[in-house]
């Protein structure tokens, strides 16, 4: 296998926007980030990487590095086929020694093994992951109240439940992180909460968008509204909005520890695609090298 390192967003795209359309969910993600940058040059500064692997004229997987986030795996052949050694040489040539590992289960446990025999480097995985498609929605049964953007009113309760959804999930956010991330959603009208009684009780954001799809994220109910179907209402509406404005699918990843949350996006319509794994990897240091 060949590793070549890509310019740009855009050259990825020129290279494999196909590839990553007919992933579906399981190429969502890479597609998402390398739009973002598109839009946002510099939101990761000069932390970027995109390596191509080639087995003659066909590509065969692509591996991202972007910030903070995990070095991310897409492949695009049998699994079996992929030299994930190669690009763990090619990224340690660079100087660059992830902390993770993200991508469809079938990718990032082979790739995260490689990053194991190649350096010594310790294993353990943070969290699986499911990712769904929707293409139609079956609207869930109307709970009471109605879904509406959020507004400047909105700021310091969102502030809140962005902080509380993550801390959730077993991970951090800072403030200015928050601040940003919700300034983001307000700014771009990528938010919507229900309102019942003109009380907010739950939010469903779109985390990120390609040319095809919207990815449906920052799902969360605070505990005393929960058990209601808000959650539910919710994201059925901001999904249908998305398909009504031209996407031609919606994904949404669970976690498949939560086995609710799984049950509640499959009777709104949403299909598992694959299985996605985020494995952590422990340097023996802390210098990020072994």
């Amino acid at each position: 296998m060949e590793t070549i390192t890509l310019p740009s967003a855009q050259a990825t795209l020129d290279r494999l926007e196909g590839h990553l359309v007919a992933a579906g969910a399981e190429g969502e993600l890479a597609f998402g980030l390398l739009s973002r940058l598109l839009t946002e040059p510099a939101i990761w500064g000069d932390d970027v990487i995109m390596l191509l692997g080639m087995e003659g004229d066909e590509p065969s997987a692509l591996v991202m590095r972007t910030g903070r986030h995990p070095a991310l795996i897409v492949g695009f052949r049998d699994e079996a086929e992929i030299d994930y050694a190669q690009f763990v040489r090619a990224m340690r040539s660079r100087q660059m020694s992830p902390t993770s590992v993200n991508g469809a289960a079938r990718c990032s446990i082979p790739f995260a093994a490689a990053w194991h025999g190649e350096t010594g480097v310790e294993t353990r995985t943070l969290r699986d992951l499911r990712a769904f498609e929707l293409h139609a929605l079956r609207p869930p049964r109307a709970p009471g109240g109605a879904a509406r953007a959020v507004a400047a009113a909105d700021t310091d309760l969102l502030l809140r439940w962005c902080t509380a959804f993550v801390q959730d999930i077993g991970e951090e956010l800072t403030s200015i992180e928050a601040q940003a991330t919700v300034a983001r959603f307000e700014s771009r009208q990528d938010m919507l909460v229900w309102v019942v009684d003109d009380e907010p009780v739950a939010m469903a954001a779109i985390n990120r968008r390609t040319p095809f799809s919207s990815c449906v994220a920052w799902v969360y109910t605070p505990p005393e509204h929960r058990r209601h179907g808000y959650a539910s209402a919710v994201v059925a509406a901001l999904s249908q909005r998305e398909l009504d404005a031209g996407a031609q699918w919606c994904s949404l990843f669970t976690d498949l520890a939560n086995p609710t949350s799984n049950h509640i996006y499959a009777e709104l319509g949403y299909e598992p695609r694959c299985d996605y794994r985020h494995i952590e990897l422990r340097w023996i240091d802390e210098g990020g090298a072994p």
